[in-house]
């Protein structure tokens, strides 16, 4: 058997202007994507002066040559791109070539069924191995569905090209032209040092992802920046389109094992790789990694068996309602469709799962200007790739907002929280006159949320809560704690009997500018499933030196230490502000929190007024 394929194999090999010398004029040609592109057939495609005129070509992810996309070829080469690389993007900007918008996991159904036809495709192989079967190596993606459905098949042998495992091997009998053409395969830039607002919002992705999870990365430079912040968790798993260095680091390190994968358990699986010469080296042989097809991949029914399943994704801009937009810049076709749309929907079917787009706060436009990504519209010509029903989780460098069956009110309050202060009171105003928030509604604080202010609370249990500042998204957690409140609770913390607390008070309540007042609340529960059972505060007097300080917790969770932790913590910041006092007025009733002054450890002095003790603590230094 080996000795008949070796046979067949020296009949095919044939130099690489002969194997382009069968395409025929109108032919529909598919060219492997990304580091997988066979540079040498694409440069005979181009020098070859006979036979391939009227050529439509096919491409997905462009990272090297593209000639066939050069004005003075437009004549004979079509370009159709599934996806708009840099190679591409003037072409199809200048209408000499096109875009074909398309979720990434139906572009193999389109090519088997022959609602696509492909003539033939271009490929780039690893050498055979003992039994004949060559690997497409970092570029599987699309190009197998391809290959396999090709009515020619030019396949460009580089040993260059690594064996990866999975579902990525084509046996020689099934190729029509073998080039041997050694050459180093295409290399994705590696990010080493984050710029400031890469790495800002690459820590607040890194905050939804727990040890366990499996995740998926789309193109650009926050994948590995996020990749980056994760060497403290344990037992990731990958799913993933793309695969990338910083896969690669984590997976040398042990913090990726799949060990908790509910499907390929122990396996990193990928469609395509893109990065440097050590990645492709990684994945020779590697047992550890299984390359796969889009349809597999990029399945949102596939991606939904992943328990806790993490999907992050890059966008351009997203409004006031939650519509993203990921492919492009107005009127201007950027980008695709490409597995964005697969992935968010499979992550928020996964059992678990968060779908999070990720963007910067803001742009800068051709004509040098800045400009914010969350917006009150959508510009003109833009395409949503994320509905509304579709997002769940929005970050930026200023944080995180939870949209999922949020109202429009919310959604709105949320997104301007996150965005860029010099554009919150312009959103607000847009919000405003779209009717989306109260007219009453204040401007959330323009200073950045502070969130080293963080942390998470052991209860003797083994419990964990999260204190964390006030947002002003908290509206109605903080309505909903106050409504679990006894009537004794009421009265201690409010020294009289309220009965409601609405949003002129509400909003008063949950916008602090983190400087002159600070609020922290106690929260349980995963990020969007928030139920807020303590708040503390204080509000600093003029000058800055002593300040007004109160707390409340839920009736359930007291007697758990909890008030005891928020004072210390308020205390300690305060501290570290510049406060040398905190006072409060507390009813003698409250005999709870006279005992968390009274054992605070401060110089503490009361006095009774009117039936109220004022509580004076001084501190030290």
């Amino acid at each position: 058997m080996s000795t008949d394929w070796r046979e067949t194999w020296r009949k095919k090999l044939v130099p690489a202007e002969a194997a382009i010398g069968h395409i025929k004029p109108g032919n529909r040609v598919f060219i492997g994507s990304a580091c997988g592109e066979p540079q040498a057939l694409v440069r005979a495609l181009v020098d070859t002066s006979s036979g391939a005129e009227d050529t439509e070509v096919l491409n997905v992810l462009t990272m090297g040559v593209a000639p066939y996309t050069d004005p003075k070829y437009s004549e004979r080469f079509r370009a159709n791109a599934f996806f708009i690389g840099n190679s591409v993007r003037d072409a199809v900007g200048q209408v000499r070539a096109d875009y074909t918008p398309i979720f990434f996991s139906q572009i193999p159904e389109m090519f088997r069924s022959g609602r696509l036809p492909i003539d033939v495709a271009l490929i780039m192989v690893s050498p055979p191995d003992v039994h004949g079967f060559v690997s497409l190596g970092v570029s599987v993606d699309m190009t197998r569905s391809a290959a396999l459905a090709a009515k020619k098949v030019i396949a460009q042998v580089n040993s260059f090209m690594p064996r990866t495992l999975g579902n990525c091997f084509i046996h020689v009998r099934d190729i029509d032209y073998l080039v041997e053409h050694d050459e180093p395969l295409l290399e994705w830039p590696v990010i080493d040092e984050p710029d400031e607002v890469t790495a800002a919002i690459a820590e607040n992705a890194a905050s939804l992802i727990s040890d366990g999870d499996t995740l998926q990365m789309g193109i650009g430079r926050l994948p590995d920046t996020v990749l980056l912040s994760l060497t403290d968790r344990k037992d990731l798993g990958i799913h993933t389109e793309m695969l990338s260095d910083g896969v690669m680091h984590l997976a040398q390190q042990g913090v990726i094992n799949g060990k908790r994968k509910t499907f390929h358990q122990g396996k990193i699986v990928s469609s395509f790789a893109a990065g440097s010469k050590e990645l492709f080296c990684f994945l020779h042989d590697n047992p550890m990694i299984e390359m796969h097809p889009s349809e597999h991949t990029n399945d949102p029914r596939v991606i939904a068996q992943h328990d806790n399943m993490v999907a992050i994704n890059a966008g351009i801009e997203i409004d006031l309602t939650g519509q993203a937009v990921a492919d492009s810049i107005g009127e201007r076709l950027y980008s695709g469709i490409g597995g964005h749309a697969d992935f968010m929907r499979g992550a928020a079917m996964s059992r678990g799962g968060k779908p999070i787009l990720a963007l910067p706060s803001t742009a800068r436009d051709r004509d040098g200007k800045v400009r914010s990504r969350i917006v009150p519209f959508l510009q003109q010509g833009a395409g949503v790739v994320t509905t509304r029903g579709d997002i769940h989780y929005v970050v930026t460098e200023y944080g995180v907002a939870f949209l999922q069956g949020r109202t429009m009110r919310e959604r709105a309050m949320s997104l301007i929280s996150i965005a860029h202060p010099d554009f919150r009171s312009e959103l607000l105003h847009a919000a405003k006159r779209r009717r989306l928030v109260y007219a009453d509604q204040i401007l959330p604080s323009a200073h950045p949320y502070p969130k080293e202010l963080e942390e998470v609370y052991k209860l003797h249990d083994g419990g964990e809560l999260l204190i964390r500042p006030i947002r002003p998204d908290d509206e109605d957690k903080i309505k909903g704690m106050f409504y679990t409140f006894s009537e004794q609770t009421k009265y201690l913390r409010y020294h009289g009997t309220l009965k409601s607390l609405p949003h002129n008070k509400l909003q008063v309540f949950c916008n602090v500018d983190y400087d002159t007042e600070m609020a922290l609340v106690v929260s349980r529960g995963r990020a969007g499933h928030e139920e807020i059972i303590g708040v503390g505060r204080y509000m600093t007097n003029p000058g800055k030196r002593s300040a007004e300080m109160a707390f409340v917790v839920s009736d359930d969770w007291q007697r758990k230490g909890i008030g005891t932790h928020l004072f210390r913590r308020l205390v300690e910041i305060g501290k570290q502000s510049g406060l040398r006092q905190f006072n409060a007025d507390v009813l003698p009733e409250n005999s709870g929190m006279l005992k968390i002054f009274h054992r605070s450890g401060l110089n503490t002095e009361t006095t009774t007024d009117e039936g109220v003790v004022r509580v004076t603590m001084k501190l030290e230094g």
